[in-house]
């Protein structure tokens, strides 16, 4: 009996035990389950710590002091000075990786430096091969480590590209008044990853200037066609116009089309009829060649510079633009000595245009920024040295009255005002008529001898001694208004008596300053802020014939820049001739990769 009783209690016991088991096992599931990795198909994915990468990077940064390049899979790489400051500050936790996988923003990056030549940029520069190598590799903590610190230097290195450039201004003989206004490209950086913003947070580091979006616009289009082997040439170096009739006619029209001065749709023809002359003058104004719609040497040889050439220019026009800072002003003057063209400029837009006179070859118009402090209305010509050694000086020494006949003074040197006597009649010089063949001959009486006085002075002058300068009037070379910013050059806008210069499509033939089609219409954009001067008034006081100083009520910025490449109005491009060579000198300073020595740093 008493061992029955044992076994009853032994079995309910059991069956409270798994009637627990079975409560236990109901609460469980519906809570959660969690697989056995023994039972499973699939091993269950190794996760990084964070602080395993973490630890990577610091190693990375902490052991590279003394060297300027970033070692990733054996192969050296230049690095942003800023880099290891940004990982420092975060105690070296990833930028660009989670736990085991880059974030989407370090995709988003990827594909923004793939497509940096459409900023005419290069990839390389930004180590897209090393990063689609690392990408590769899988996901240990050295790797993402790695990945993160290219991701980081990709981004610091492309952002100071579109904000300061790629070569420093004094590798082209640029002289800036002011550089762009410093930029955290590490908080930037940082900002745009937590906001998931990467692309837009470097496409608003490009200069602010239409222009420049613009020649971005074109420059896919102007590769298509070189891609595609270019345009047709026009053969042939003859000069034919309206009327003319054959083959060249038919590769002009070829020609015209592709670059959007002549329908697509046009019919073909071999005749050079009205339709074609005006596509034929709209190349011309675009090219800043002369508009005649005559094709002759200047226009063939513009028709068949290759499409790779042309391309270059815009490149290269965009990499002058982002030297410059982002912001250039909210009103500024922009001279551009290639397309021989100034441009008054409010809130980025272009609030007057005028066509420009710049230096000779051998006078090299500077290119330099400054502030315009004021203008002189009726200005004197303060006379060069060196102008006056090369121009004046001979012939002065040929002609006697060449000071006078041009109100030219010697500052501190009274010229003898002498008594003309009129020459007796008899002793007046006679030319006799000869036959072809035969020599002229002449009384011996000619000119009268240079007075005593006069040769004296004449002396003095030559010597180099005295400050030479004209007076205002209708023969003085800086016209009736001059626009000054103090520079070292000595460099400045003004008006010029020499009106026919401004017709001709090159116009290249001053000392190395900038003479002004408009100067009327330049005082009103400088005198803007100004409620006291009008045009009117400007012009008033021109007629007046007295020297007048007017300061400016506010500084304002100048730009004489060179670019062979523009963007009109219209969204066309025009490209004009390097003829100061610094093009040249810009691709010469890209090739050398000379870096940015404010900019590297000293990371492997």
């Amino acid at each position: 009996m008493n061992i029955q009783l044992m076994f009853l209690r032994t079995i309910s016991t059991f069956a409270l035990v798994a009637i627990f088991a079975a409560t236990l096992g109901c609460v469980t599931n519906q809570a959660e389950v969690i697989p056995d990795p023994a039972k499973t198909s699939e091993a269950p994915k190794t996760v990084n710590s964070p602080t395993e990468i973490s630890r990577s990077i610091s190693q990375k940064i902490q052991s590279s002091q003394y060297s300027s390049n970033l070692q990733v899979s054996g192969e050296s790489i230049k690095a942003s000075k800023s880099l290891p400051a940004l990982y420092q500050s975060r105690n070296y936790s990833p930028i660009w990786t989670g736990d085991d996988d880059p974030l989407p923003q370090a995709y988003e990056m990827i594909e923004v430096i793939r497509e940096s030549p459409a900023e005419a940029l290069d990839p390389s520069d930004y180590n897209l091969s090393q990063i689609e190598q690392v990408l590769s590799r899988g996901s240990s903590p050295e790797t993402m480590a790695e990945l993160d610190l290219l991701l980081t230097n990709a981004y610091l290195n492309y952002g100071h590209d579109m904000l300061y450039g790629r070569v420093s201004p004094e590798q082209i003989n640029l002289e800036l008044m002011f550089g762009e206004t410093p930029v955290s490209l590490n908080e930037l950086l940082i900002t745009s990853v937590a906001e998931n913003n990467i692309r837009e947070s470097l496409i608003d580091l490009a200069p602010a200037y239409p222009v420049y979006a613009q020649l971005r616009d074109a420059l896919s289009g102007y590769r298509e066609i070189a891609s595609n082997g270019g345009w047709p040439t026009v053969p042939g170096t003859a000069k034919f116009q309206r009327g003319a009739r054959g083959p060249r006619v038919s590769a002009l029209r070829e020609r015209l089309k592709v670059t959007g001065e002549l329908s697509p749709s046009s019919a073909d023809s071999e005749v050079f009829d009205e339709e074609l002359h005006q596509a034929v003058l709209r190349f011309q104004e675009r090219n800043g060649l002369y508009v005649d719609g005559v094709v002759g040497k200047s226009t063939i040889e513009y028709l068949n510079v290759p499409a790779s050439t042309r391309v270059r220019q815009i490149e290269l026009t965009m990499e002058r633009f982002r030297i410059l800072p982002r912001n250039m002003g909210s009103r500024f003057i922009l001279v551009n000595i290639a397309n021989y063209h100034l441009y008054g400029v409010s809130n980025n837009r272009d609030n007057t245009t005028m066509r420009i006179v710049v230096g000779k070859p051998e006078w090299n118009t500077p290119i330099f920024s400054e502030q315009m402090t004021h203008m002189v209305i009726n200005p004197y010509w303060n006379i060069p040295p060196s102008i006056f050694k090369d121009d004046i000086a001979p012939r002065v020494r040929t002609d006697p009255n060449y000071m006078s006949d041009r109100n030219i003074q010697a500052v501190g040197l009274e010229m003898p005002a002498i008594e003309e006597v009129s020459a007796p009649e008899e002793d007046a010089t006679e030319i006799t008529e000869a036959s072809e063949g035969e020599e002229v001959t002449e009384t011996e009486q000619a000119e009268p001898a240079e007075h005593p006085a006069h040769a004296e002075y004449r002396s003095k002058v030559l010597s180099g001694k005295y400050r030479l300068r004209q007076k205002p009037g209708p023969r003085n070379p800086l016209g009736r208004v001059k626009f000054l910013f103090p520079n070292k050059h000595s460099v400045y806008l003004h008006d010029t008596p020499n009106r026919g210069y401004f017709k001709r499509a090159q116009r290249n033939f001053s000392h190395g300053c900038i003479r002004v089609e408009n100067p009327i219409g330049l005082a009103e954009f400088v005198l803007y802020s100004d409620p006291d001067w009008s045009g009117q008034r400007v012009q008033s006081t021109i007629y007046s014939g007295t020297t007048r100083t007017v300061h400016l009520a506010e500084p304002l910025p100048v730009y004489v820049l060179y670019f062979t490449a523009w963007a009109n109005t219209d969204g066309s491009v025009s490209f004009h001739k390097d003829v100061y060579g610094l093009d040249s000198v810009l691709a010469n300073a890209l090739n050398s990769k000379t870096p940015y020595t404010e900019q590297a740093t000293n990371i492997h």
